[in-house]
């Protein structure tokens, strides 16, 4: 499965990549939301994870709504530091399937690339379980 990040974190590219990995995928990021919407095509990921706050003129949810205004139907999973009232409505409104609050909670993450995996029936089989107990419990 590819997984297209759109982050500008090093450290959040960096354990998303490590557990994609673990289960055999790929990971393309983009830290900025211009770039995403550029690339998007040629990337043809499977699964999007959107930060809501990136850097340059375009904010993730600005992102998502270009997508989905594309005709883009791949779930699109908000990130965000935010976890303030309304914020997961804000990005289900944007066209956002899911959302994931930061710091990313491993655990989480790693059952939502399981379950994406399984629902979009990709090929590789996600063995982090066993793995995550050697991993940090959270990172920012």
């Amino acid at each position: 499965m590819k997984i297209m990040y759109v982050e500008d974190n090093p450290a959040n590219i960096s354990l998303v990549m490590r557990i994609a990995r673990m289960g055999g995928h790929q990971v393309v990021s983009f830290s900025n939301g211009e770039a995403a919407l550029s690339n998007h095509d040629k990337e043809n990921p499977d699964l999007i994870f959107m930060d809501v706050q990136i850097e340059g003129r375009l904010s993730g949810l600005d992102v998502v709504r270009g997508l989905r205004a594309r005709g883009v139907k791949k779930p699109i999973i908000a990130v965000t530091a935010y976890a303030m009232l309304g914020d997961k409505e804000r990005c289900i409104e944007a066209g956002c399937d899911s959302y994931i609050s930061k710091p990313l909670p491993i655990t989480e993450l790693v059952e939502l690339v399981q379950r994406y995996e399984v629902e979009l029936g990709a090929s590789a089989s996600v063995g982090a379980r066993s793995a995550t107990s050697e991993m940090p419990k959270r990172a920012g």
